[in-house]
């Protein structure tokens, strides 16, 4: 009786699920000015934005500005052709602003390594869907750049974000 029950139950929730939505994920690699790679990004859309899972090393410690760019070019060693921020809304922000990141330099205390900043950070309004009006993969791409300060400044690594097949 209790099998039945069981699998009742789970032939129930698997009925109930939506099959038809697609999950979108993106992936990106950082590379700083020298063109060496410094980190990655996951990206997966979920609800009313996306959560980005950051990876990143060889930063110094201190606070840095990181912002989504409206294109999806990263050419070393100044990043220009990445445009400017992606996403301006009627008040003057933009969408793909994240707060500064804060770089620490931890030691991990099993290894004695110094720690890799690893954050997963969500940004509302943020959409991987292509046929989303406020996607950020439109026909040229978007990347992810990382500025020197946390008030913006020369741009020190830049990430091109491309969905997974």
């Amino acid at each position: 009786m209790g099998n039945r029950l069981i699998f009742c139950l789970f032939f129930c929730l698997t009925l109930s699920c939506d099959n038809q939505s697609e999950v979108f994920i993106a992936d990106a690699v950082f590379v700083d000015s020298m063109n060496k790679q410094i980190g990655r990004v996951e990206i997966i859309e979920q609800g009313r934005g996306s959560n980005f899972r950051i990876e990143l090393s060889s930063l110094n410690h201190g606070y840095y500005a990181m912002h989504i760019h409206e294109k999806g070019v990263c050419e070393p060693p100044n990043f220009t052709t990445s445009g400017n921020h992606h996403g301006l809304r009627s008040d003057g922000t933009f969408a793909g602003d994240f707060k500064p990141i804060n770089i620490k330099k931890e030691v991990n205390r099993y290894t004695n390594k110094i720690k890799d900043f690893n954050k997963i950070i969500f940004l509302p309004d943020i959409f991987l869907n292509p046929s989303s009006e406020s996607s950020i993969m439109d026909e040229d791409g978007s990347s992810i750049i990382v500025h020197e300060n946390m008030h913006g400044g020369a741009r020190i690594a830049c990430a091109v974000i491309k969905i997974r097949n």
